[in-house]
């Protein structure tokens, strides 16, 4: 056919968003507030570990100092990312 435009190499449109796009930037909104609760958590963890062992918790410290443990590597895999581009 002559006269019709040919769309073999053309880019979509610049307003045209990808599922892929979309689906980030519905997911963004609750990235950030989980991304900085980790890093800060990350940080304010390890002062409550001395208090926490040096008091003691009775017979069940251990299980405390890990389940502490467990929440740290939590926290740094939540916000290892935090204010990256």
């Amino acid at each position: 056919m002559t006269g019709s435009p040919s769309t073999v190499g053309r880019s979509p449109p610049a307003d045209a968003e990808s599922p892929a796009q979309t689906a980030h930037e519905a997911r963004l909104p609750l990235t950030r507030p989980i991304r900085w609760l980790g890093f800060w958590a990350a940080i304010v963890l390890p002062a409550v570990y001395l208090p926490v062992l040096s008091l003691g918790i009775g017979t069940h410290t251990g299980a405390v100092f890990l389940g502490l443990l467990g929440c740290q590597l939590l926290a740094l895999l939540a916000g290892h990312h935090y204010k990256r581009p």
